[in-house]
């Protein structure tokens, strides 16, 4: 079931964004919870938390999306995607996802939805393709890893509608 982030999520997506299979993906390093919490506060204020839970009430995925404004109003971008690794391989990304991307579309002013990825991201980069979104642009050295000494790329995909 897709529905809006609470104060309460906040234990359930400190396991999920600090699991070490979810978090190297993520912009921000793993971190001790009350050094998360105002992390949390400003990724729930930056723009709208989504939750998709299965019907025992648990937490399988997670997202921020943000809305433009002005003359890209018609633009979302989507951030902090992340899917519950106990239901990884499930097929729950896909469906929230598709589910989140329906929600978003009821406003019919939504003409874009875009986000980026790590170049090295191969399952989500395929993931990213699976359900419709194209690559559009490279953007070199853009992540740093606190555990790399390298930078890392991503990629720029996005979704068009008419």
């Amino acid at each position: 079931m897709l529905r809006l982030g609470r104060d309460n999520d906040f234990d359930a997506l400190y396991s999920i964004y600090m699991h070490p299979t979810v978090n190297p993906y993520l912009s921000f390093e793993i971190m001790s919870k009350e050094e998360f919490l105002p992390l949390f506060n400003e990724l729930t204020t930056s723009g709208t938390l989504y939750i998709y839970e299965n019907s025992d009430g648990q937490i399988t995925a997670t997202c921020i999306v943000e809305r433009s404004k002005r003359r890209c109003a018609h633009v979302i971008s989507l951030s902090t995607f992340a899917t519950n690794p106990n239901f990884h391989r499930q097929g729950i990304g896909t469906k929230f996802i598709r589910e989140l991307i329906h929600e978003l579309r009821k406003d019919e002013q939504i003409k874009r939805i875009q986000l980026y990825a790590e170049a090295d991201n191969e399952i989500a980069l395929n993931f990213y393709k699976k359900v419709g979104f194209q690559v559009e642009g490279y953007l070199k050295r853009c992540n740093k890893r606190a555990q790399d000494d390298h930078f890392v790329d991503a990629l720029v995909l996005a979704m068009i509608f008419d």
